[in-house]
């Protein structure tokens, strides 16, 4: 069921994504997805999402080219490479945010408000569950924006 709801937010941001001329696909959701990837080694965002280091490499080498994002030493470990985005990146990553934010509001209207939030309320304690070392990968892989959100 999750998965159908997930799909739903994700074909509206790609469709977004086409509407506005942006060329990407719904794979770089797996780098821009929420929280976002400032302050993140790709290693993280592969963990994250769930993907392979190499399949995540390649979109962010991907969102680099197109000037949605720029990796940069990390200060803390010279040898490391972090991401962050670009101003460009940044309304992309704006513009996700409100169609998921729509999504959500359509869904309050469907089935009201109050029930919205006790979903996001429980989806969040699964996540704590899990970032706690209480089962799963430990993460919110495959999480949207609208899926991750509090």
């Amino acid at each position: 069921m999750m998965r159908v709801l997930w799909q739903e937010v994700r074909d509206r941001i790609h469709i977004a994504f086409a509407e506005e001329g942006h060329d990407l696909r719904a794979e770089h959701l797996a780098v821009l997805q929420h929280p976002g990837p400032d302050g993140q080694r790709p290693s993280a965002l592969a963990v994250r999402s769930g993907m392979s280091r190499q399949a995540i490499n390649h979109l962010v080498s991907h969102l680099e080219r197109a000037g949605y994002l720029e990796r940069y030493t990390d200060p803390a470990d010279r040898n490391s490479r972090l991401i962050r985005l670009t101003d460009r990146g940044r309304r992309l990553y704006e513009r996700i945010e409100a169609v998921a934010a729509t999504v959500e509001a359509e869904w309050a209207e469907q089935v009201g408000a109050p029930r919205l939030e006790e979903l996001r309320t429980t989806l969040s304690d699964l996540l704590t569950h899990r970032a706690a070392g209480g089962g799963g990968s430990g993460g919110a892989a495959g999480a949207g924006p609208a899926a991750a959100r509090s």
